[in-house]
């Protein structure tokens, strides 16, 4: 196809929704494509939609609707539209920045009058996929989401005329084909619009053909005719317009009136039993109940009187004929500030304050456990990550593990939710541990393929742990940086597992780490274990220590030890896995020799048991909950045992205990002694890994050494018996977390990398040969 580039005309239409307007021209500023003018039509609007438009004066045009009717809206906008494609983008959506270059692409193809992408419901409660190559029957029969092209086809013979349809959301068509056609039937005020402009289109002659790239992110807002994630609408409106839709377009293609007739029973009963449920289940009245039927008896009527009797409210004669032969070009919407704007919110519209200098960031980054679904150690830094690079002004993708496609949008990010099967490398299915991790590192790079198309993303971050990012490294596809974390071959050496299984993933983590673009070590102590464990250096890889942090809490928040009035029970909290790593068999040898001398003390033990995982069960025969209380009864009534929490939970354990304990063998870093210096908190770590970087001995809280309980019990000891130093210590470590390790201190360093990675990218691409150059330096 030849490289054309098309002028686009935009059309928003509004009526009442301000702030989601505001979202979605914040976020047009981002798109790669520049050929395109902004139209946006407003209904008889009640809130301070024009005070927003007036920020853009002389970047985009606005027109007025007298009615609160779509269609009316749409075509208001199709008449003035002055490009040759027009593309229509609801005002609670976001468009991926390639929105408008992919569906050019799209264009370049002559044949092809109308097209649309992928709607993505993004609300973090509600996130799904609204739409994906959609197909629809003159009876209004139809399949929103499917797979592929080939998936969901109606069977034949049933002559209902099918077609491929778009979402209104996020649909485009030639101007001069849907100008040809009349535009749309301003009958349908509110839905069946796009739809009936697929199959009008579509039995015309023009080829419909929708697209599985070029998506929105979806943020459905309230209206007039219905309120947001809720059972609450006018939903008549819609059974008004599904008659209407079937019986015009049924007649007019042929459908027998039985089929017709039939349909209409389907839809209208359907929507009846639908009430009687809400209804069973006490969402509304019996006086709600009756006031919905008659409702949607009057909206079979409309639908019906008004396709049999009346003709349809299209463009009028004299329009829709017309080119768009308007000598005046498009208004440029992008202006030379457009690429100096921050990401923006989505849900909350909220965007970074700080004043960018450079172009904000596409990152991706991985990690297979995600909250709020998982909080674990490299999930939880992810977050982090995400949450203090959205604060920088970046635009950040996340993918996760998730048994159902989709993307919400969390915490700054778009949270890509990536299924996989096990449908590859079926030879390795005697290594379950490879033959999960290459099976999701290809599902994870062929997501990436598509953020890369429609997102431009320019830059991967991955874990060593999981290996998430190895298909994509080998590839070559996108520069890949690398954050090591205690990984499979560290683990195996702790736990003596020397298995075939445990030893080729650590091969495939060294691969990645030697395949990174940089590596971004937590701690000096991970340098030395990137050398030691993984023989990579330097020379593999340029390696750079940027600390974890995490988000403070407010002052109000912490809760110092109170020396005003000591309380009657100290309380000890742990959080982590109970397995031997982490050190939880040193922590039972110290806890009773604790209780000999301090029985007023209390234990807290919040974690996940990995007993099966690292051999513990099978050794003893027991969890390591049952074999404490087994070991030492004698201290069960002192010890609590809480298994995983929630994140809600966790940080009131944090707030509520005096000293926090974490006595791990090994911690690359060891994110949970800042979440307890962060409610001001001492806390006691092994002078193990990266510990010794974080907990500053005798200032912050107490080290010792590892696998050795009998230090830890003296150590846990002295301080529950000194209030002073407990309260000194936990003020310290909270100022020390405040100088040093936030989330915007650990997003600052990360975006330093990830620029220096992209500007010796570009560098280096720039110094290759071109394939003629390459070509005439061998003739």
């Amino acid at each position: 196809m030849p490289n054309v580039e098309h002028t686009f005309s935009v059309i928003v239409n509004t009526t009442d929704r301000a702030a989601s307007l505001k979202i979605l021209l914040q976020a047009l500023e981002h798109q790669s494509y520049p050929h395109f003018e902004v139209i946006v039509v407003v209904g008889p609007t009640r809130d301070h939609t024009l005070d927003i438009l007036k920020e853009y004066e002389g970047r985009l045009r606005v027109l007025h609707c007298p009615v609160a009717n779509l269609s009316v809206s749409r075509n208001i906008g199709l008449r003035a539209a002055r490009g040759e494609i027009v593309a229509y983008i609801d005002d609670d959506a976001v468009p991926s920045r390639n929105w408008l270059l992919q569906l050019n692409r799209i264009f370049a193809n002559p044949l092809i009058a109308a097209t649309g992408g992928v709607v993505y419901l993004v609300h973090p409660a509600h996130s799904a996929i609204q739409h994906r190559l959609g197909i629809i029957s003159a009876l209004a029969e139809q399949y929103d989401v499917r797979a592929g092209l080939l998936d969901k086809l109606p069977p034949e013979g049933l002559g209902r005329f099918w077609t491929m349809r778009m979402m209104g959301a996020n649909m485009a068509y030639r101007r001069s084909a849907l100008m040809a056609i009349g535009g749309f039937d301003e009958f349908y005020e509110w839905v069946y619009d796009d739809t009936d402009a697929a199959v009008r289109l579509a039995s015309a002659g023009f080829l419909v053909q929708p697209t599985a790239e070029a998506p929105v992110y979806h943020v459905p807002a309230s209206s007039r005719n219905r309120v947001a994630f809720t059972f609450q609408g006018r939903w008549w409106i819609q059974t008004k317009a599904a008659v209407y839709f079937s019986i015009r377009n049924g007649r007019s293609l042929g459908v027998p009136p039985r089929d017709i007739l039939r349909r209409i029973g389907y839809f209208v009963h359907g929507h009846w039993l639908w009430n009687v449920d809400l209804h069973r289940h006490k969402k509304i009245s019996s006086g709600q109940l009756l006031k919905a039927s008659m409702l949607e008896a009057k909206g079979a009527f409309l639908g019906a009187t008004n396709a049999l009797f009346r003709p349809p409210t299209l463009l009028s004669q004299s329009m829709h004929h017309e080119e768009n032969t308007s000598s005046e070009p498009i208004q440029p919407y992008l202006n030379q500030d457009s690429a100096l704007q921050p990401s923006v919110d989505p849900v909350s519209g909220r965007r970074s304050t700080v004043t960018l200098v450079d172009p904000p960031l596409r990152i991706a980054l991985l990690s297979f456990n995600y909250p709020p679904e998982r909080y674990e150690g490299v999930g939880r830094h992810t977050n982090l990550m995400a949450k203090g690079l959205f604060e920088l002004g970046h635009t950040v993708h996340v993918l996760t593990h998730g048994k159902q496609e989709g993307v919400s949008f969390y915490d700054g990010a778009y949270v890509h939710r990536v299924p996989y099967r096990l449908n590859r490398y079926l030879h390795l299915r005697h290594l379950p541990k490879v033959h999960h991790l290459l099976n999701y590192s290809h599902a994870v790079h062929e997501r990436l393929e598509r953020l890369l198309l429609n997102d431009d993303i320019q830059i991967v971050d991955t874990p060593v742990w999981q290996a998430d990012g190895f298909v994509t490294a080998v590839s070559g596809m996108l520069p890949v940086v690398v954050r090591p974390q205690t990984a499979q071959r560290q683990i195996g050496q702790i736990e003596r597992d020397f298995s075939d299984d445990t030893r080729l993933v650590g091969e495939i983590e060294e691969t990645l780490l030697r395949r990174a673009a940089l590596i971004a070590a937590n701690s000096f102590a991970t340098t030395i274990a990137l050398q030691k464990v993984y023989r990579v250096s330097d020379q593999s890889a340029p390696i750079q220590i940027i600390p974890h942090g995490i988000e403070a809490v407010a002052d109000e928040a912490t809760r110092p030890f109170p020396l005003d009035r000591l309380p009657a029970k100290l309380t000890v909290l742990y959080v982590g896995r109970l397995e031997k790593r982490k050190g939880i068999q040193d922590l039972f040898t110290a806890i009773p020799k604790v209780l000999r001398r301090l029985p007023h003390v209390e234990f807290i033990i919040a974690g996940a048991d990995n007993s099966e995982a690292d051999g513990f069960k099978r050794k003893t025969g027991l969890s390591y909950p049952a074999y404490f209380r087994k070991r030492y009864p004698e201290c069960t009534a002192s010890v609590q045992f809480l298994g995983e929490v929630s994140e809600e939970r966790l940080q009131t354990l944090y707030q509520s205990c005096h000293l926090f304990v974490a006595p791990s063998l090994y911690e690359s870093f060891g994110l949970i002694y800042l979440e307890a210096m962060n409610y001001a908190k001492p806390v006691i770590g092994c002078r193990a890994g990266g510990i010794p970087e974080v907990v500053d001995d005798g200032v912050t809280g107490r080290l010792v050494d590892p696998e050795s309980p009998e230090q830890l019990a003296e150590a846990m000891a002295a301080l529950l018996q000194s209030p002073r130093t407990l309260y000194e210590y936990g003020v310290a470590g909270r100022q020390r977390l405040l100088d040093r390790f936030t989330h915007i201190h650990m997003a600052r360093g990360f975006e330093q990398v990830y620029r220096r990675v992209l500007a010796e990218t570009a560098a280096m691409a720039q110094s290759q040969p071109t394939p003629v150059q390459k070509a005439e330096s061998t003739s």
